[in-house]
Order: structure tokens, then sequence, then C-alpha cells
């Protein structure tokens, strides 16, 4: 369960989030549902310095910068450059994979390595990215990174070959241009 508040201050944000961590406590005894609080996280956005303090059945709930829900890193000031080091990572792990069936151009085609590049690598550097889309240039150009180091090893180019040229020969758009057309996908269907 998630639950989220706002409001002008943080004595009213804490007593929404006390309410619904209550009512929650209310909902899992009506059920016999047993609560794990050491599982249950409070998580304040924005710059709150302020000390939070929410209780179920007399312990206190911990509080997190930093939270992983659904796949998606979410950081109290939702810069999101943890989830895309979380995806960075990934994507080197599963390009790795595809790296061991190219052996040096004796392995598997090219458009085949494009494909599995396509199906392995771009999902983790993708997850969710309406999500998380607000991301700096910074982390933009880390994602681009991944992609065209990727995209180099599956096509054979050199290290200083052309990002441009890498896309063009596999198909593949930038990252900034398939975050632009998820921003306008999103807005247009909100």
């Amino acid at each position: 369960m998630v639950s989220i508040a706002g409001g002008d201050d943080m004595k009213s944000v804490m007593d929404q989030l006390q309410n619904s961590a209550d009512q929650l406590m209310s909902w899992a005894k009506r059920n016999d549902v047993e609560l794990d609080v050491s599982k249950t996280k409070v998580m304040i956005f924005g710059n709150s310095g302020q000390n939070t303090k929410i209780m179920i059945e007399g312990a206190e709930i911990e509080k997190v910068s930093c939270y992983k829900y659904i796949g998606v890193i979410l950081d109290t000031g939702l810069d999101f450059g943890m989830q895309v080091e979380n995806a960075v990572g990934k994507a080197k792990r599963a390009s790795a994979k595809i790296f061991s069936l190219i052996g040096g151009r004796r392995g598997i085609p090219v458009h085949i390595g494009i494909n599995l590049y396509k199906m392995l690598v771009r999902p983790h550097l993708e997850y969710a990215f309406p999500v998380w889309a607000s991301i700096s240039d910074q982390n933009l150009r880390k994602l681009e990174d991944a992609q065209s180091q990727c995209l180099r090893k599956v096509i054979g180019a050199k290290a200083h070959s052309s990002v441009a040229a890498l896309e063009v020969i596999s198909g593949v758009c930038p990252m900034g241009v398939r975050l632009y057309v998820e921003e306008r996908y999103v807005a247009e269907n909100i």
C-alpha cells in the first residue's frame, strides 16, 4: 500500500500519514492480516529536514531517503540519479551476455545482435521511463553512453565512431528522442 500526503506544512502532512497508518492497521486487524512494520517505510519528498515520526502499534516506521517501488528507485529529491545508475548497471550486465555471443564478429550476425539489444538491453534503460523522465541532461547522457557503448560492440564499430552513425546503422533512436516521445505520449493521454 502507498499513502501519499501533501499540505502547506509538515504537521498536516504528518497527521495525514499517521491517519493512513492507523487506517491500514485497522484494516489489517479486521482482515486478520499481520503487518511487518520493519518492511514499512516513510519517505518525505523535498527539502524537509524535519523529524518524522509515524507509528504503527508503538513501533516507529523507518524514514528512508530512497526506496525502490515497483522497480523504480525513488529519492527524496526526485532527481532519479540512482534510478539511472541502476538502469545502466542492469543494461551493462545484459549487454555482456550479448557480447559473449558476438565473439569478435565470428559469432551471431549484426542484425541479430541489434535485435537482442532491443529485446534484452534497452528495456533496462527505459523501464518505466515516463515515471522518471524528468532526469537531468547529465543522467540522460549516462543512458545514451550506455546505449552507444553497446551498439558499438554489437556493430563492431571503433571506439571513436559517431554516435549518430551507430544509431542510423542500427535503426535505434537516441535516448533523448525516445524520452521526448514518451513525454509527449503521456502528456497527450492523461
